[in-house]
């Protein structure tokens, strides 16, 4: 079982999408058994796959493992694809609570370890701050994958997840980078400029770059239609692009040292 963060501080970045579509990608594509935990209060992912309103959290979901809890996986409405749900109260779970005692940050490694034989990947929309749950994801994963806006702001702001990434291998030390993904790129004459920017920020990292998504009116209305691109429109660039990301992604890419 490999489990892949996908992790950014900042809001906006296309987190939850890339969740969605490498997801239904990973099961149906490559027919692996996938696992989506959502890590974030505003819990998106949850609304988007789980099959209705309430499915799932009656269970118990990540606020309750964290908290130490009952808490199981329900199956969403993508074939071979399970959720572990979120909700609000995810939002008191600061990073202070890790500290105190109010959250355990080991939690959600020790019961993905009593599932190794039923997933194949796992995939953690984390949230876009240094959380309890961000803190259990990073502890919790194999590699982390980085979506990444093409704007001077998310270019600025990589050394700071980077520096974070770096920090949380004092508790995981077998914690890679697989990645940073650049998101909702248009053709411009900026963008080429800012990928290419970004592209060279990363060599110095050591860091690998996967090919960017493209954002489109597909991509808005798979979001609206609560579908993947590979239902929603499986002829679309964005969705070819989102499978070259996923068959990077599974070929393990480079390892980075930061």
């Amino acid at each position: 079982m490999r489990t892949t963060a996908i992790m950014n501080l900042k809001g906006g970045t296309g987190k939850t999408v890339t969740t969605i579509n490498a997801a239904a990608i990973l099961a149906q594509v490559h027919e692996k058994n996938v696992l989506a935990i959502d890590a974030d209060s505003q819990a998106s992912l949850t609304e988007f796959l789980q099959r209705g309103p309430a499915d799932g959290l009656a269970l118990g979901g990540m606020s309750d493992l964290l908290r130490g809890m009952r808490a199981m996986a329900t199956h969403s409405k993508l074939l071979n694809v399970d959720l572990l749900a979120a909700d609000e109260t995810l939002m008191a779970l600061d990073i202070s609570a890790a500290g105190s005692g109010a959250a355990d940050p080991m939690a959600l490694a020790n019961w993905l370890k009593d599932r190794e034989d039923e997933y194949d990947h796992v995939l953690i929309d984390c949230p876009p701050a240094f959380s309890a749950a961000a803190m259990a994801a990073l502890i919790a994963a194999d590699d982390v994958v980085i979506p990444l806006k093409l704007d001077a702001f998310g270019i600025r702001g990589l050394a700071n997840i980077l520096e974070q990434i770096k920090n949380m291998r004092r508790v995981n030390p077998d914690l890679k980078i697989a990645g940073v993904l650049p998101t909702m790129y248009y053709p411009d004459d900026i963008q080429q400029k800012a990928e290419a920017e970004l592209r060279r920020s990363l060599a110095a990292y050591d860091v690998h770059c996967f090919h960017h998504i493209r954002r489109t009116l597909k991509m808005d209305g798979s979001t609206f239609e609560q579908l993947p691109l590979l239902t929603y429109s499986p002829k679309s660039k964005t969705c070819w692009e989102y499978k070259l990301f996923v068959r990077d992604l599974l070929k393990g890419g480079e390892d980075d040292e930061l």
